[in-house]
């Protein structure tokens, strides 16, 4: 049985959804803490390989200092061998880290677009692999192709996209996997873990993301570990993501004060601590003449890492009397009603918050930044 690490999509030094510099920082240090307790976990754990299924990191973004602890962690532990599938974020070229930067002796990238092999003799283990080298890979390089020795554990290593047939990603079809006769295909590509699958004699998965870089990529994170023989897997996945972002909806419809919205967000929020990246959307229709300020009530919430809130709620509106009101306040809804009716959310969400801003300048409110 072979102990296996298996990781993908870490996007070292992506840009953050959260813009504020200072937690932008934060963000960059905590993905490089989460990828030092993965090499940590990986030495405890006896690994013999460790796989990284692509998107290592962003290779117009990544810092000196973030290639300096990716080449360190990875030196700290002699005794793994790593193997590296470049994917579209971080593509194999001239210029590219993967190229220019000084790599231990125990890694092995992928150079090619064609699938190639690397044999482990004292494992029994083959592992074969291909690279990204430019921003798209529109073939699948293990489409129709075997393994050589099916004697051995043979393991595939790829960047690739199993959700769109159509997809510059490197379009990977189940047929695909179910041909290959590989005993595991550790992929990378998508955000979201999938566990384990397999399909007619291949086990695969995607492991998500090391950390989340934003409300798009909820939860906690992190990679796959476990065993791997002929004919059998024994993966599970591993939380090694320091932050997790969640998003919660909050109805205020019968709110009348802020220090109401407040109590209810406290009580809707109860279960999350300081791991977490919190967004707030507050729901439903605003009470009429009732206006308040998001940045009021989250300068109210200090248990968590970060707290967004967001007032989605609609303004009361009498629609059918205003369609009559031939005052500028009816004039100022029937400019919008087509918008706020609109098929397309943006545009919806814009007539929505105009018609917010509108309706308190109307009634002498101060215009607040919602």
């Amino acid at each position: 049985m072979a102990k296996i690490i298996h990781c993908a999509d870490v996007h070292f030094d992506s840009p953050f959804a959260l813009s504020d510099p200072r937690n932008a920082d934060l963000r960059r240090m905590e993905f490089r803490s989460a990828f030092a307790s993965l090499i940590m976990y990986a030495k405890n754990y006896g690994a013999k390989i460790f796989l990284i299924a692509g998107d290592l990191f962003d290779d117009e973004y990544i810092s000196k200092d973030t290639a300096t602890v990716i080449l360190r962690e990875i030196a700290s532990y002699p005794d793994c061998r790593f193997f590296i599938s470049p994917g579209d974020s971080d593509p194999y070229h001239i210029k590219s880290p993967y190229k220019l930067m000084k790599w231990p002796e125990n890694v092995h990238i992928f150079k090619s677009n064609d699938l190639t092999k690397i044999e482990i003799p004292e494992l029994g283990v083959d592992i074969y692999g291909y690279a990204f080298t430019s921003k798209n890979l529109l073939v699948n390089p293990f489409a129709n192709k075997k393994p050589q020795n099916q004697n051995r554990v043979n393991i595939l290593l790829g960047h690739g996209d199993i959700i769109s047939p159509e997809s510059q990603y490197c379009p990977v079809t189940k047929a695909d996997v179910g041909r290959s006769k590989f005993d595991y295909i550790a992929l990378g590509h998508l955000h979201d873990g999938t566990g384990v699958l397999k399909i007619g004699d291949t086990y695969f998965s995607y492991p998500g993301c090391l950390e989340g870089r934003g409300f798009f990529e909820p939860g906690h994170r992190g990679a796959m570990y476990g065993e791997i023989d002929k004919g059998v897997c024994e993966l599970k996945g591993q939380k090694f993501s320091r932050r997790k972002y969640e998003t919660i909806q909050v109805d205020i419809s019968q709110h009348v004060t802020e220090n109401q919205i407040i109590d209810a967000v406290r009580l809707a929020a109860a279960n999350f601590r300081d791991d977490t990246a919190l967004k707030v959307e507050l729901t439903g229709i605003l009470r009429p003449g009732f206006v308040f300020n998001p940045r009021s009530i989250e300068e109210k919430f200090t248990g968590f890492n970060f707290i967004q809130v967001k007032n989605k709620a609609t303004p009361y509106i009498d629609a059918n009397t205003l369609r009559y009101d031939k005052t500028v306040k009816g004039i100022f809804y029937r400019k919008l009603e087509g918008k706020l009716n609109s098929q397309n959310p943006k545009e919806r969400d814009e007539a929505r918050l105009a018609l917010q801003y509108g309706f308190n300048a109307f009634i002498g409110l101060n215009i607040i930044d919602f």
